[in-house]
């Protein structure tokens, strides 16, 4: 690759979402440092960008000068005890603020505009562990005691993104709080996605058309939080015990399906999909009565004739859209695991401990989403048949990398502004 991506992703991120001046934004909360917190944050953001895997890496680039050419002249590198110091006291809330414009602007400019999945703007919600540990911990660990009798500590964090197709960004995120006073459990995860759900409506207003969740989040509760802020939910069901299920597939013993398509897998499988759809069920403690529909898929195999019978339910609020669509959004919610947590914990080594501090694990995660984010953006907005051509990613961020130490008579135009 002969082009300069290390200028091109820069000269983007800094037109389209002016990652410079909100850089310059962010307040300095360490008295008289040296290092301007503007450096700081440039170089712990193009570090993660570039899929650091810990402190070390990002404190050898410092020593081998890779920073160099890409910083304003006779700036100050930062050491990495500095850098540890800064993030353990950061301006955590504009840092939020530079990721939610970084949402707005893809709003604003209609990345999804005609949706990602059938004309329907769709986001999955989950919880995703970072870390944990048997030795360090702090006030804001959440803990849980194994069979052994270890406590283990560990961080977790509730994630809304986007699914269905590319690209897929991150709209924010909510950290799960430790145990209080006597209770005896953490705070659960849906309660942290009622939380995030209202901040993300409140920054952002109608997002999505549609919240898709896994089985934990069948609950009246959280289908009254969606339909509060004008938006649909689709909600995995598994549990054979709740009314709802026993009255719906009750119904269905009694009928033949009613919808049936044949799909082919781009492996070579076929799947022969039957849909059971009843609409105006009663579900317990929620006065909308919502759809339910059940699922039953045959997977043919080409290698050997083995066929495999798999039986799905859902729960909708969403009373118009056809059931291929739903079922659709039922299996592209991997995606917010495949897509996003996948990616983060291998590429973005999301699940090593850069820091461990009660502020600065949250800022080291929200380091790592706007770096998520903007990479995404720039592969799939950027770089035009980016998939298509079945381009690798790592082969990108390896060339930018590269670049750091040979880029010349070039003005970096993240510090433009200052």
């Amino acid at each position: 690759m002969s082009k300069s991506y290390l200028k091109q992703v820069l000269t983007y991120i800094n037109k389209v979402y002016h990652i410079g001046k909100e850089i310059n934004n962010l307040k300095d909360k360490i008295i008289k440092s040296p290092v301007k917190v503007s450096t700081i944050t440039f170089v712990v953001l193009l570090g993660f960008m570039l899929q650091i895997n810990s402190f070390n890496r990002l404190k050898h680039w410092f020593e081998s000068n890779k920073f160099k050419k890409i910083v304003p002249k006779g700036a100050q590198i930062p050491c990495i005890d500095a850098v540890r110091r800064c993030l353990s006291n950061f301006d955590l809330e504009g840092l939020k603020d530079i990721n939610s414009n970084i949402v707005k602007t893809v709003i604003k400019n209609k990345v999804f505009q005609n949706g990602n999945i059938h004309n329907l703007k769709v986001a999955a919600i989950d919880g995703v562990e970072l870390f944990e540990s048997t030795k360090k911990c702090c006030y804001k660990c959440l803990s849980r005691v194994q069979k052994d009798g270890k406590t283990h500590y560990f961080h977790r964090a509730v994630v809304c993104a986007s699914v269905g197709s590319d690209p897929h960004i991150i709209f924010g995120q909510e950290m799960l709080e430790p145990k209080r006073d006597s209770s005896d459990k953490n705070e659960g995860e849906i309660t942290g996605g009622k939380r995030l759900i209202k901040k993300l409506y409140k920054q952002y207003h109608y997002f999505a058309d549609i919240i898709v969740a896994d089985a934990l989040y069948c609950k009246s509760t959280w289908i009254k939080e969606i339909l509060s802020i004008g938006m649909d939910a689709v909600v995995r069901v598994k549990n054979k015990r709740l009314n709802i299920v026993k009255d719906a597939l009750g119904i269905f013993k009694c009928r033949q399906a009613d919808d049936f398509w044949t799909m082919k897998e781009k492996c070579g499988n076929y799947r022969h999909i039957k849909a059971w759809d009843e609409d105006n069920l009663e579900m317990a403690d929620l006065e909308t009565k919502v759809r339910f529909i059940k699922f039953v898929e045959k997977i043919y195999y080409n290698n050997g004739g083995k066929v495999e019978v798999k039986e799905s339910w859902i729960i909708t609020t969403d009373k118009t859209a056809p059931v291929k669509i739903l079922w659709k959004i039922m299996y592209k919610r991997w995606d917010i695991e495949n897509n996003v947590f996948h990616q983060l914990k291998t590429g973005w080594h999301l699940d090593h401990c850069f820091l461990h501090s009660p502020l600065g694990v949250e800022t080291v995660l929200m380091f790592i989403i706007i770096a998520f984010n903007l990479m995404q953006l720039y592969f799939f907005r950027c770089i035009r048949g980016f998939r298509d051509t079945r381009m690798l990613q790592i082969d990108f961020v390896e060339d930018i990398r590269d670049e750091m130490l040979s880029v010349s008579n070039w003005i970096n135009p993240i510090f433009k502004v200052t």
